[in-house]
């Protein structure tokens, strides 16, 4: 398979976390982990283009805005946080299966700024 090459091509600058604020997301998909860990693991993504958004350094991203990951508890006394995603996506609360109605919906998500490893990363706050 012969590829042509793109001499002007640029290296990506890669994905960047954003500053702390609250932003419209789009939960891109949503995972039942293993039975024991008894969770969901939300992956969400920006619906704002990454030019119009902000880093953490109050410059304009020069890379993609990353996903962010979230991690949902599932046993009956603590899923405050499934009650909130649920709410914020406009479902009623109640039985469903969040694996298959939440993908597609739009949240408003209050991001946070953590640093891990020595780089700053966006963690979900809460979704409001």
């Amino acid at each position: 398979m012969l590829i042509r090459v793109n001499l002007s091509a640029e290296v990506s600058a890669g994905f960047e976390a954003v500053k702390a604020a609250t932003y419209r997301m789009r939960v891109k998909e949503v995972t039942d982990r293993n039975p024991e860990k008894n969770d969901l693991e939300v992956k969400l993504e920006h619906t704002t283009p990454a030019s119009e958004l902000v880093g953490v350094a109050g410059l304009p991203l020069k890379g993609q805005a990353g996903q962010v990951f979230d991690y949902i508890m599932l046993a009956e006394d603590k899923q405050w946080k499934l009650i909130a995603i649920t709410e914020a996506a406009g479902l009623p609360w109640g039985d469903y299966d969040p694996v298959i109605d939440l993908p597609c919906r739009e949240v408003d998500v209050a991001l946070k700024v953590e640093m891990y490893e020595g780089e700053a990363r966006n963690k979900v706050g809460r979704y409001v």
